[in-house]
């Protein structure tokens, strides 16, 4: 691979890292996460040939990697289930803020695994329908279609009363 490409594949990965690592949050815990994109980027960089789509090519190995990582042992399965229950939100609070964190991933939580998936890697990771089916193995129309469906059901959830509001 030439030194523009490196430099190129490089500045992409930069560019996508913090996506990368909330979309790794899914199955792994945050130090973990690092490592995953970390390592994922490494197996980028070391490819004879730049990928077409080094976006969903990343995405991609980030989430083979992840999912590797989670089933390795019952005993850091275990350990990630304590983390998770005690892990750092995945939002920051804001005062000016229009979405309330915790409403937010409240509402995340509830989704499907495969549904939050695929939001976080249109909403944060910034990809494309295409790219998505591409990471996911399916097709664009199915994309879309878990998408808009996801979608309905963070609306619905962000528009129910949050039940420790006093009024």
């Amino acid at each position: 691979m030439s030194t523009k490409d490196l430099n190129w594949l490089t500045q992409v990965a930069a560019e996508r890292a913090a996506g990368l690592r909330l979309f790794a949050r899914q199955w792994v815990d945050a130090t973990t996460a690092e490592d995953v994109v970390q390592e994922a980027l490494v197996k980028l960089l070391a490819e004879r040939q730049a990928p077409r789509n080094p976006v969903a090519w990343m995405y991609r190995a980030v989430r083979n990697a992840a999912f590797d990582h989670y089933r390795s042992s019952v005993r850091r399965r275990r350990r990630e289930q304590l983390v998770a229950e005690a892990r750092d939100p995945w939002f920051e609070s804001r005062a000016d803020a229009l979405l309330d964190a915790r409403a937010a991933e409240t509402a995340l939580e509830s989704l499907e695994d495969d549904d939050r998936e695929l939001i976080v890697m249109r909403i944060w990771g910034e990809l494309g329908f295409a790219e998505i089916a591409s990471v996911l193995e399916v097709s664009v129309p199915t994309v879309h279609n878990r998408y808009k469906k996801a979608l309905g059901t963070l609306r619905r959830a962000l528009e129910k009363p949050c039940p420790t509001e006093t009024n």
